[in-house]
């Protein structure tokens, strides 16, 4: 297949908001391209020539691609960056300026999807001496070969940039419309998987049956089965039928264990490798596991050396963030608490009951002082139930998570057959799209943040509250470089808004919210219908994707239950 034809698709994509319109564009371009090719033009159509789980970039910044840019155009670095503050987007530059470039190659030949495929892919593997004028070579090779439109994307794909809006409800709706295959099936296939192109491959190639055959492989992350909220304890003793499984819930970085003989994976929620991050771990790891191979979930908590109490969750994510990978495990000691099973050996277990998986999983992991098994009674008291999660909050965890002793696991599914216990308000996940900039002493940073929730009728997140409140200077600051990275000039096509902002962003990042109540709110001013009062700022949720924030339809079912409350004091019921 040509890029041209991708890079015309993509272009359709970028300037739609239609979520049909969009699904008919890529639903197109799957029917068109080969077999063996649609693999690239998945991944491609994601931004990167990896699927997620595989931790890669292609070590090539802004810098590089201008002079890439530069080669290919015949442009100078000056004239491209005065050009970049007009325009703000480096892959339309690129496109203006070969449009009408200097110089013209006399050997000028077609891109192919496989070419760029394989070029951009192969930046990652380029190291050693003179290796960023070989990277800038290899693009600007593909950039002098590029059409206008394909330059702007083949600058985006490097960057890791793409900005055309593909998720992941679209892509699987795409798929299952261009091979014929149902969305859920589709679906299924992509929570056991988490590669949408190896999902698509094969629908292309055997329809239904093709996907049936997918499975959980050592290496492939699993979406990991979510647990709902609950009220009361009364409510999860209704819910599961007067009896189930309490386990402790631990505040951390929620990790899956992969173990292939010696060799150890752990990816997040966010299907991120992070091995790397946490080398400390992986020996205790390959001693506790007394399988070759085997998929086991599980929490990494940070705890504290003096008391040896386990610390709150952001105190995980400086490990993530400090350079000096060894220096920050001897600082931020780090235990991994196991609770399941998904794999062992060669045998799939998510298909068996938690009670089977709970037993499997006590015979083949021995504690150590690294590795733990998470503390689970199965009770149907609720004086005991209630002690139990009191001893738990006196540990220092966060409260307990109860489970259906009968239900499988549901790789990527929230369901009432697992459910929260907390004792806190609970708080809200919701994305950022927008801020404005702070005044008095936040002058130079962005003082407040627009947040949205997920509307999953129309798959467009829809603004719910400003929040101002709950950051530290530190916050503030590292926020404003956080931002600052993923600023767009206008509100994203994924975003439903009204109010004017300062700046809006891609809908990337994740805030965790608390507040004292959920109202109701006119649509001019939060186009979800609802606000928030007195919102305050907990933290980034580094471990959740944008489409797991709450929905509009969890905002109206917890405003029900405040309502109700508020009424029961009243005395009115």
């Amino acid at each position: 297949m040509q890029y041209l034809k991708l890079a015309e698709a993509f272009e359709r994509l970028e300037k739609t908001s239609s979520y049909l319109e969009k699904n008919s564009v890529l639903a197109d371009i799957l029917k068109e391209a080969q077999s063996k090719e649609v693999e690239q033009v998945v991944l491609l159509s994601l931004g990167r020539p990896w699927p997620p789980y595989i931790s890669k970039e292609t070590g090539v910044g802004m810098q590089q691609i201008k002079k890439a840019v530069s080669v290919a155009s015949g442009y100078s670095i000056s004239e491209i960056e005065k050009m970049m503050r007009d325009v703000g987007d480096l892959g339309e530059v690129a496109r203006k300026l070969l449009s009408k470039k200097r110089q013209v190659s006399l050997l000028k030949e077609q891109l192919t999807v496989k070419e760029v495929f394989e070029t951009v892919r192969q930046l990652a593997e380029i190291s050693g001496s003179g290796s960023v004028d070989r990277k800038i070579e290899s693009i600007s090779k593909l950039l002098t070969s590029a059409e206008p439109v394909e330059a702007k994307f083949v600058v985006r794909t490097v960057l890791g940039d793409l900005r055309v809006g593909v998720a992941d409800g679209r892509l699987r709706d795409a798929i299952a419309s261009a091979f014929k295959v149902s969305s859920e099936t589709v679906e299924h296939a992509y929570m056991l998987t988490t590669d949408y192109s190896q999902v698509a491959k094969a629908a292309a190639e055997g329809g239904e049956k093709s996907l049936g055959k997918l499975g959980v492989s050592v290496g492939h992350p699993v979406n990991p089965m979510l647990a709902q909220r609950t009220e009361s304890v009364e409510e999860i003793l209704k819910r599961m039928k007067g009896k189930c499984a309490f386990e402790i819930k631990l505040d951390g970085i929620r990790i899956q264990v992969h173990k292939d003989d010696d060799e150890i994976f752990l990816f997040t929620r966010r299907m991120e490798d992070y091995t790397k991050m946490f080398p400390d771990i992986l020996d205790s790891l390959r001693k506790s596991i007394r399988l070759k191979r085997a998929i086991v979930d599980g929490e990494l908590v940070a705890i504290d050396k003096s008391t040896g109490k386990p610390m709150p969750f952001q105190e995980v994510l400086k490990r993530r963030r400090k350079y000096e990978v060894k220096e920050a495990a001897k600082q931020i000691p780090v235990e991994i608490h196991l609770f399941d099973i998904l794999l062992s050996e060669d045998g799939m277990l998510m298909n068996e009951s938690y009670t089977k998986r709970r037993k499997i999983l006590e015979k083949i992991a021995k504690p150590g002082e690294r590795v733990k098994v998470v503390e689970q009674k199965v009770l149907d008291n609720a004086a005991e139930i209630n002690a139990f999660a009191s001893r738990a909050i006196k540990i220092g965890h966060e409260g307990l998570v109860a489970k259906d002793p009968d239900s499988t696991y549901r790789a990527g599914r929230r369901e009432f057959v697992w459910l929260k216990l907390k004792p806190t308000l609970e708080t809200l996940d919701l994305v950022v799209v927008g801020a404005l900039y702070g005044k008095g002493k936040r002058t130079g940073s962005f003082g407040s943040y627009l947040l949205a929730a997920f509307d999953q009728d129309s798959e467009k997140y829809k603004t719910i509250t400003k929040c101002g409140s709950g950051y530290t200077d530190e916050d503030l600051e590292d926020l404003t470089k956080i931002f600052r990275k993923i600023q767009v000039k206008k509100p994203h096509p994924d975003v439903e808004i009204e109010l004017k902002c300062d700046a809006y962003f891609e809908p990337k990042v994740v805030f965790e919210i608390n507040y004292e109540e959920i109202q109701k709110s006119p649509a001019e001013k939060h186009t979800s219908g609802y606000g928030l009062r007195f919102p305050r700022f907990v933290r980034i949720r580094e471990d959740k994707k944008p489409e797991e924030v709450n929905t509009i339809d969890e905002v109206i079912e917890f405003y029900r239950k405040q309502e109700e409350r508020k009424a029961k004091s009243r005395g009115d019921v």
